[in-house]
């Protein structure tokens, strides 16, 4: 039976926080105060992430690679293409400057798939190209850890309360 989990209220409100601050700094704030929000701002999305970042993919890497790529890649490929196959439509309407050969099409396929590149009008994707890495990434080191039982207890503090991430406890691992 799944055991039900409660969702936690105080990440969505930091991830609220955070999303205010996004578009305070990209609303036309004075330079130093949206350099200083984005000190704090994209941050916190990374730290919320691996927080959020389940336990079990740690045991089971071609799971939890599998969807951080259908959640991420997917769209980032997907809308980045619907935006190339639009952008000569765009430089038509004068919302781009110039228009895309056939090649230049071609070399932003690749890097759309390699995720190394994206469309213009696209330009916040950068951050799903970062998430993407960085969650595979950390998934690939902690389940290599995991493995060589080289991972801590990790105490999470929330609501004044320490609960231990089971996960990480070396007894089990090593059962």
């Amino acid at each position: 039976m799944a055991e039900n989990k409660k969702r936690d209220l105080s990440l969505d409100i930091a991830k609220g926080i955070c999303i205010i601050l996004m578009v305070v700094g990209h609303a036309g704030c004075p330079e130093w105060i949206n350099k200083f929000m984005g000190l704090i701002r994209m941050p916190c999305f990374f730290f919320i992430s691996g927080i959020l970042l389940s336990d079990r993919y740690l045991d089971d890497v071609k799971s939890g690679v599998r969807k951080k790529l259908k959640g991420y890649y997917r769209p980032f490929v997907k809308w980045s293409l619907i935006f190339l196959l639009l952008h000569n439509v765009f430089a038509y309407l004068h919302i781009y400057e110039k228009t895309y050969t056939l090649q230049e099409i071609g070399i932003k396929i690749i890097r759309i798939f390699t995720m190394t590149g994206g469309e213009q009008l696209l330009g916040g994707y950068w951050f799903l190209i970062s998430l993407t890495w960085a969650s595979i990434g950390t998934i690939l080191i902690l389940s290599f850890l995991k493995r060589r039982n080289k991972l801590t207890n990790i105490y999470i503090m929330g609501g004044g309360n320490a609960t231990p991430c089971n996960c990480f406890n070396p007894v089990q691992v090593a059962n």
